[in-house]
């Protein structure tokens, strides 16, 4: 017999919301992606006077006040919200959907909280964030028919999974393609019928139509915060290259390990007193052993990677697999630095054929030929740290991305409840919009 309390937590005012933002986890420390992305997008709706809050299961602690003050508090569900949301998973396929969401570790009881979230500030769209995002919008649908549901997925989990697998031995395939299945089933299951989904490349987003069933998808790419990671005067070391993401994450792994093996060798050999520095939290026993070769540290993790980043000559990102964009690169290009990455690791950004913010290499020998290259050419350096930061202020401000997210709900809207977009220079909403929006709800008003 589930244990529910009598009353809800009535500590949070009516406030009436135009996006509500749902998250299983914990929306600090900024650690991970769905994290970053979540929370600087809602930040910069309310810069452009969208009433956007977010609110998550776990309790997000130690957050800066920035954070704090979008954040509002998850609901205790009780009996009739948990019937409701189960009611949401209903159909042919309700025993397999709680099947699933079992095996996922999914607690209904505390899903169901979001119920009295939506009834408590009635927005017109809630946006859920991660992997079990789908799963969490699909028991609140029904419910809420005239609420938009919008699953933000950014990284289409299957392509994560089948991106993985030329990298790895064959007796590691069962598992792999294991978790193809079930991710590929959660997004069939839960995400068909969904009002909207959002990819950030149109790959990922090409997937969440094909493999969930999903008809409106919109692809809207990662923004960098530009205030924080900034251009500072240059002081990197000769000779030095920089890496840094969580450490125990797959992709992150296998760059370190692959550029270890199969590049440092030949650059350590020209260079002896080269320093190769891998920065990030939770390092596997896999990434610490690369502590025993030459130049390389592992650091672990650290309070602030913006020094460290700033300290080498050339940032890489040897990325073999994974899907989405990769934040540090924007961060990189953000701090002006120099920067080496494959094919892989720009995949969905948007690059003109005239932009050259960093070099791609590929094959171990490129990758050796093109670090030497940048360590010996002082002018070059200075010239792509230039570029870097120009490319990413023109295609990657968070208010560009917030501003297409609202464009993307708006049609879902009818017409007096649209959102109006103020104070930014990126909208394809004029005056007329907008004056035509405020007529709209001033007759219905009167």
């Amino acid at each position: 017999m589930r244990n529910f309390k009598a009353q809800f937590r009535d500590q949070t005012p009516n406030e009436k919301l135009d996006v509500l933002m749902l998250s299983e986890k914990s929306m600090w420390p900024h650690d991970q992606g769905f994290r970053v992305h979540g929370c600087q997008i809602i930040k910069a709706m309310r810069e452009l006077c969208i009433n956007a809050k977010i609110a998550s299961i776990e309790n997000t602690d130690n957050a800066p006040t920035w954070l704090s003050e979008m954040l509002v508090p998850w609901e205790q569900s009780q009996e009739s919200d948990y019937r409701s949301f189960i009611e949401g998973w209903s159909g042919r396929w309700l025993k397999l959907r709680e099947k699933v969401a079992n095996h996922q570790g999914i607690d209904v009881e505390q899903y169901a909280g979001a119920i009295r979230l939506i009834k408590r500030h009635k927005p017109k769209a809630v946006i859920a964030l991660g992997l079990h995002g789908s799963i969490m919008l699909k028991g609140l649908q029904q419910a809420f028919p005239r609420v938009k549901m919008i699953w933000y997925a950014a990284d289409e989990p299957v392509t994560f999974h089948l991106s993985c697998i030329k990298h790895e031995p064959i007796s590691q395939w069962k598992n792999r393609f294991r978790n193809i299945a079930l991710f590929g089933l959660i997004e069939r299951l839960f995400s068909k019928g969904l009002d909207g989904a959002i990819g950030v490349s149109p790959h990922d987003s090409k997937r969440l139509r094909l493999i969930g069933g999903i008809k409106s998808c919109a692809t809207i790419r990662n923004g960098v915060d530009l205030n924080k990671f900034t251009v500072e005067p240059y002081s990197a070391k000769s000779r030095s290259i920089v890496f840094w993401g969580r450490m125990d994450f797959e992709p992150n792994i296998d760059a370190v390990k692959w550029f270890a093996k199969e590049v440092w060798p030949n650059l350590i050999r020209r260079s002896p007193n080269a320093t190769f520095k891998i920065v990030g939290k939770n390092p596997t026993n896999q990434v610490l052993q690369l502590n025993n070769i030459k130049g390389i540290e592992v650091t672990g993790e650290v309070d602030d990677v913006r020094p460290y980043a700033r300290d080498a000559a050339v940032t890489i990102l040897p990325m073999r697999c994974g899907a989405g964009i990769k934040n540090k690169l924007l961060e990189a290009a953000a701090m002006g630095l120099s920067i080496i990455a494959t094919d892989h690791a720009i995949q969905g950004l948007e690059i003109s054929r005239f932009e050259k913010p960093f070099i791609i290499a590929n094959k171990a020998n490129d990758w050796v030929e093109q670090i030497w290259g940048l360590w010996n050419n002082p002018i070059r350096q200075k010239t792509m740290r230039d570029q870097a930061r120009q490319w990413v202020e023109r295609r990657h401000h968070w208010k560009t991305a917030a501003t297409q997210l609202v464009e993307y709900i708006n049609p879902m809207l009818p017409l007096d409840e649209q959102m109006i977009i103020e104070n930014s220079h990126q909208t394809t909403m004029d005056k007329t919009d907008r004056q035509k929006i405020r007529e709209y709800r001033n007759r219905r008003a009167a």
